[in-house]
């Protein structure tokens, strides 16, 4: 069984610097577990790693498909698996980096457990929508998307229909599809998680934003939208387009489409925080901390040192 180090933690926190500087070390490869960073042209807004960066180690799923694409987990934990696989035949050692916690869990668990509980947390605004439809529309809905769960519920049973949708719009897959493909990978993650302080956070998400929107953010979403990209596309919903594109629309003013921004990153690294800390075996590590890529380094070393 192959042992998979992975660097997780909340937005902002600086896992791709790092995780570049620890691939260097243990001669690894990056596959990236972000789900917007799989967009290409959207660049500046999912803090992709730089060319520069991308020369000194070589990344995986990132830039993989246009922004009109749809993608998922599902999908993510296919392409991913593969690909880790071939780093190792490779000679190289995988370095999963990133924050989305729906994909990781994919990556590693296959899909969910029966009741799919845990994979509509990732995005708490479906089910906001959701619960405004009535529950004829909402049990309709599910009939087209997954007729075979939806003869399972009574139509009236809102919290499991709206469940359902959820685990479809974020997957891509039909729940009871994804009761039979429940395949775990065949591997022994080693999770090194991040933390600091939620001060520190706070104050390193707010000067993203700010270096973001100096570096051509709403440049970059005003040429997605003069290239023809839809508004209404999951990946021009992610976090500081949706925004930006209110502002470009004269809805609001850029200085509260960056307040807005600031405070939904904000909140997104307090619900990625929550995920990860559900997580069994995680080696927690506080920034700032001057040794962080020894001490990285040296535990996934030992870790597998102990595997062989």
């Amino acid at each position: 069984m192959l042992s998979l180090p992975i660097i997780l933690g909340p937005t902002g926190i600086g896992k791709t610097e790092i995780g570049i500087k620890v691939a260097e070390q243990i001669n690894a490869e990056i596959v990236s577990c972000d789900s917007m960073q799989v967009y290409k042209y959207m660049d500046i807004g999912t803090v992709k790693p730089t060319k520069e960066e991308q020369n000194r180690i070589k990344h995986y799923m990132i830039d993989i498909i246009d922004p009109d694409e749809d993608y998922n987990a599902w999908a993510y934990a296919k392409q991913a698996r593969k690909i880790i696989k071939d780093i190792y035949k490779n000679g190289k050692i995988p370095l999963v980096v990133g924050g989305s916690g729906l994909y990781l869990k994919a990556l590693i668990q296959g899909f969910f457990d029966t009741e799919c509980t845990e994979i509509a947390t990732e995005n708490t605004e479906i089910r906001e929508r959701l619960s405004k439809e009535t529950a004829d529309v909402l049990y309709n809905r599910l009939l087209n998307i997954d007729r075979k769960r939806a003869l399972k519920l009574h139509k009236n049973d809102r919290k499991r229909i709206i469940r359902a949708i959820e685990v479809y719009e974020l997957t891509g897959v039909p729940m009871s599809l994804l009761e039979r493909e429940r395949a775990p990978f065949n591997c022994r993650p080693i999770y090194i998680g991040l933390f600091t302080s939620r001060e520190l956070l706070y104050k390193k998400i707010n000067e993203r934003v700010e270096k973001m929107i100096e570096s051509g953010f709403v440049e970059e979403v005003k040429w997605l939208l003069e290239k023809g990209y839809s508004p209404v596309l999951n990946s021009l919903n992610g976090l500081g387009y949706k925004e930006l594109i209110t502002y470009i629309n004269g809805e609001i003013s850029l200085n509260e489409a960056i307040r807005l921004i600031k405070r939904n990153t904000r909140r997104y690294a307090k619900r990625q925080m929550t995920w990860f800390k559900k997580m069994e075996e995680v080696y927690w590590i506080e920034l700032p901390n001057k040794n962080i890529i020894e001490k990285i380094s040296g535990y996934i070393t030992c870790q597998y040192t102990k595997s062989l």
